[in-house]
């Protein structure tokens, strides 16, 4: 058997390394193939290779998207945001439990206390509704999001945060302290969800 000699586990390391941010790159390019003016989809069609898969839920593409409809988990984005605009449709049953988080200090522990998370199911989630910024702002607005197709829309810019829910301002520019940076993630606690058209915007664009 060979023994690998420090010089050559070096290269093979700033190899592996290479590889790696090539790898990233290619998958940021391939989101920014899709698009559409100013905006950029975080969903190409195909597969989750933008995101990280945390939990047992099964996620599967869609036309223009990504729905699940089995077991819980997180998708956590690669890329990290400060400022931005995102909108999306999204689908989800009456027992459906379906929150974005934005900002996420740690993707290796994400919560409502290192991200700040906008709950848009209707079953309310600790209280709060949908639209709803959890331990920030509670959107008591009678909104039901069930069993039909939902646009929202959410803008983040010098920490403050607008949530509109189909037409409907839950939050207007409500600050919030200590997150500037991070990248999304989605929150899939079981039922039926359909994701789509899920673009974002970035400073310069819009």
């Amino acid at each position: 058997m060979k023994t690998l000699t420090n010089s050559r586990i070096q290269s093979l390391a700033v190899l592996a390394s290479f590889s790696l941010l090539l790898y990233s790159a290619n998958s940021l390019a391939q989101l920014q193939s899709d698009r559409i003016g100013g905006a950029f989809s975080l969903f190409n069609g195909q597969d989750t290779s933008a995101w990280i898969q945390s939990g047992n839920a099964n996620w599967y593409p869609i036309t223009d998207g990504i729905a699940a409809n089995q077991g819980a988990g997180l998708l956590i984005g690669k890329f990290p945001f400060s400022d931005f605009q995102i909108q999306f449709n999204y689908w989800a049953g009456k027992s459906t439990q379906f929150s974005i988080y934005i900002h996420c200090a740690d993707p290796n522990y994400i919560s409502s206390k290192t991200a700040l998370e906008v709950n848009l199911a209707s079953p309310s989630f600790q209280k709060y509704g949908p639209g709803s910024v959890v331990g920030l702002l509670d959107a008591a607005s009678g909104l039901s999001t069930a069993n039909k197709w939902n646009t929202v829309f959410i803008s983040s810019t010098a920490n403050q945060i607008t949530v509109t829910l189909n037409g409907i301002t839950m939050a207007d520019n409500v600050n919030y302290f200590n997150l500037e940076n991070g990248p999304f993630a989605i929150r899939f606690g079981g039922g039926d969800l359909k994701i789509s058209n899920f673009s974002a915007t970035i400073p310069g664009r819009w």
